[in-house]
């Protein structure tokens, strides 16, 4: 694959095995639910400061993750989740 023609968020999609669902109800930040998945998630599978950095600044273009709202948390939550680590350890 030739990594020019792509932005980072495609390259970190094509990662992903299941497709974004928007969320339908709105808010404007983020919920103590998803604060809690969220750290579940990092310790479960074991995601490093550097990946989660690299995940946040390419998705978001953020480098704190206190200033997502609900639709960001939900997005980073997704991507998380469905993140493909297998094929991240093969390539080590």
């Amino acid at each position: 694959m030739k990594l020019m023609n792509f932005d980072t968020r495609t390259l970190i999609y094509e990662n992903v095995r299941a497709n974004v669902q928007k969320a339908e109800k709105k808010q404007q930040t983020y919920t103590k639910a998803q604060y809690d998945i969220l750290c579940r998630l990092i310790v479960q599978k074991k995601i490093t400061e550097q990946f989660f950095s690299f995940i946040l600044s390419s998705l978001f273009e953020l480098k704190d993750w206190k200033q997502l709202s609900y639709e960001q948390m939900y997005e980073l939550i997704h991507v998380l989740t469905f993140w493909d680590y297998r094929k991240e350890r093969r390539k080590a």
